[in-house]
This record gives structure tokens, sequence and C-alpha cells, in this order.
């Protein structure tokens, strides 16, 4: 909430983590929040629509549909006449462009821009947003990034799109991308840090004592097995002991059981995969912010002249220690002038 307040107009952000750490959740509560903060506007003039929240849809062809999402868009704007749109453009008005391009239906994407303008969005949330990635090229994936990148330079909205690892693919694709979005790490809980862990193990209570059983579920005792099976990821927690609840309360189980964790908790094999993905982004991630750092200071050659610097120093001659002597070998015996 603080970047997006802070944040000027048509700036994108790219909110990304592991599946199952909340995402989806944070969206929800980012949208809850803003309509808060927005009530007062939207009480005054009716008309206004300052946040739009919408679930990217994956294709079925394997590429994202621009058409759909611009009619789905419009859609939850409440836009009237969506079949009806015309383009102001009239050359556009024969020229048949696939759906998995942005320019697609430039009638729609100009009622967009329109609505987007005219209802006074202040802020678009786009959740699944790694179904943009679904592309045929390289090529493409810097075209999709410029799509969200001219709506919202277009319309001033701000654009926060979360996903998954894979937005790592659209991190740095230009610099003039690069200089209007900003990403944002959502990570999990790392059992490796004692803090982190005893963090896991505080969600553990605080979803034990939301629970609408008789008694006390204690699963905090079953913190390790608990993190084993979600890795740190409170989304796939959630979704485990909300099945434990509805079993417990319909079977009028006063609290959540052992057996009842075991039962409901997500297969290893399953996890695994998370498990893989989370780490493979994990590594993607630091490896890259290591390299970036390197390269740029290549490119700016502060290495050259950091090594410059490191042998000037050590080729300067040592200056002598006052009252130590040379290193050289002594006379020993008697010489001849001595004899």
């Amino acid at each position: 909430m603080e970047k997006i307040n802070e944040s000027p107009p048509g700036k994108v952000y790219l909110v990304f983590g592991p599946t199952g750490v909340g995402k989806s959740t944070l969206c929800r509560r980012v949208e809850n929040k803003l309509i808060e903060v927005y009530h007062d506007e939207t009480e005054h003039n009716k008309g206004i629509i300052p946040v739009v929240t919408h679930e990217l849809i994956s294709s079925d062809n394997g590429k994202f549909n621009w058409k759909d999402f611009y009619r789905r868009m419009l859609k939850i704007m409440q836009e009237p006449l969506i079949d009806y749109k015309v383009a102001s453009d009239k050359s556009m008005k024969n020229h048949r462009i696939p759906n998995h391009s942005p320019n697609t239906s430039p009638e729609l994407r100009e009622s967009l821009e329109n609505a987007l303008d005219y209802r006074e969005t202040k802020v678009v949330l786009l959740d699944e947003a790694q179904h943009l990635l679904k592309v045929t090229n390289a090529k493409a994936i810097e075209d999709q990034m410029d799509a969200i990148k001219s709506l919202a330079n277009v319309t001033g909205a701000i654009f926060v799109m979360f996903g998954t690892y894979e937005l790592m693919q659209f991190f740095n694709l230009s610099g003039q991308i690069g200089r209007r979005s900003h990403e944002i790490h959502f990570p999990r809980y790392n059992f490796g840090k004692p803090r982190e862990r005893k963090e896991f193990k505080s969600v553990i209570n605080t979803f034990q004592l939301s629970t609408p059983l008789i008694e006390k579920s204690d699963l905090v005792q079953y913190w390790e097995f608990m993190y084993e099976r979600t890795i740190g990821c409170v989304g796939i927690l959630k979704e485990w002991l909300d099945l434990c609840v509805k079993e417990a309360v319909n079977k009028n189980f006063p609290r959540i059981t052992e057996e009842l964790l075991e039962k409901h908790a997500p297969s290893a094999t399953k996890i695994l995969k998370i498990a893989e993905e989370a780490t493979n982004g994990e590594e993607k991630l630091e490896q890259a912010a290591a390299e970036d750092q390197f390269k740029l200071r290549n490119v700016l050659n502060m290495n050259k002249q950091k090594a410059e610097v490191q042998v000037e120093v050590s080729e300067k001659p040592k200056k002598k220690d006052v009252g130590k002597r040379n290193l050289n070998r002594d006379v020993v015996g008697v010489t001849e002038s001595g004899a």
C-alpha cells in the first residue's frame, strides 16, 4: 500500500513469488484497502471506479488473448455496448490482427483507455499476470510488457501485476520499461532462518485461534510437518486448514486432530514440484542480482578501475621500518685482515 500511495501516475509494479504464497489473497486485501481509501470519493461521485481488479485467463491455444482481455476489463467496468465499439482510426477498420497481438481490436483498446480515463481509475490490479507470458517468442514478451506500460502511461493508472517467478522474464527488457516498472518479491517463510521459523509458528497459531471449533486445536506442535507440506507458503497452509475445519464442523469434531491434519495434507509429490519451482526461482533471482551488479560495474568501467588501483597498491615500494636491519647474510669465521 505504501508503494501505491507514494507512486507517481502510470507506474507498473510486478509482485512475484512462489505458487501458494498468498499473492491472490494479497491482491484482494489491497483491493479492499483501496476501496476504503477511495470510499468518500465514490460516495460523492457514483460514476467513478477508482480500483479495477481482474484475474487474467489462461488461453486455450497457449497464446494470451488480448481481445478477450479488453472485453473482460470493459465488462468489469460495466462499459455498455462492448460489441458495438468503433475505432477512431478508420484506417484500422478492415485490418485483421491476431487476437494474441496487443494491437488487436483497436476499438476495444481505445474504449478501455477511455473507460479508465473517464472513470478516473487510479489502480488496476491484475492477478495471475504470468499468463501474459504465453507468447510465441522472446520479442513478443517485450511487446506484452510494452502494451501494459502504454496503458498505464496513457491513462495514468497504476498497474499492479501479481504472479509467479515467471514474471522475472519481464525484468529489464529495456531501459524505458525498467524505469517505469518496479519489482516486489513476495517470498515464502525460510526454514533456514530462525526468525522466519518463529513467524511461521505464529501464523499457525493465528489460524488455530480463528477456527470455529469447540476446543482449541494445538497445531503448533506439528509445525515441522506443516512446514514440510507447505514449504512455508501461507496460501497452501490456509487451503489445507480450511479442508480440516470443514470436515471437523461437518462431523462435529471438537478440534482438528493429528489424523485429520494428515488426511488433508498436500501430497509430498505435489509439494515437491512446488518446492523445486520455488527454490529455482529464488536461486535465479539471487544469481541475477549478483550478475547484474557485476555487469553494471563493467559497463561503467568500475571493475577495471578497481583492478588498476589494486595493482598500483601492490607495486608501490614499501617503506623501510626504522631500526630494522636489512635481510643480509652476516660474515662468519675469521677473515684474513683480522688474522
